[in-house]
């Protein structure tokens, strides 16, 4: 296995790609502050579909996310 990593090292580490991680701790809004690393991809497929380890595991992408998210819903029907 891995060794611990913060998030600013994983996303130097593996810039752009979807890492799931083990042994994750996360702040009090969700995110992700270290972790053990078990996959990384720039395929989103083949990080998800690689065995469990049996651990607690949890997602998540080194890149800037393209959601835009509600604020463009909103900016989109404003009166």
């Amino acid at each position: 296995m891995g060794e611990r990593m913060t998030w600013e090292e994983m996303k130097k580490a593996y810039p752009d790609e979807w890492i799931r991680v083990t042994d994750y701790e996360i702040d009090e809004r969700g995110h992700l502050k270290s972790g053990v690393v078990l996959y990384h991809s720039a395929s989103k497929h083949e990080t998800y579909s690689r065995p469990l380890s049996g651990r607690s595991e949890a997602f998540w992408y080194t890149g800037e996310s393209t959601f835009s998210g509600l604020r463009s819903q909103a900016e989109l029907h404003t009166l």
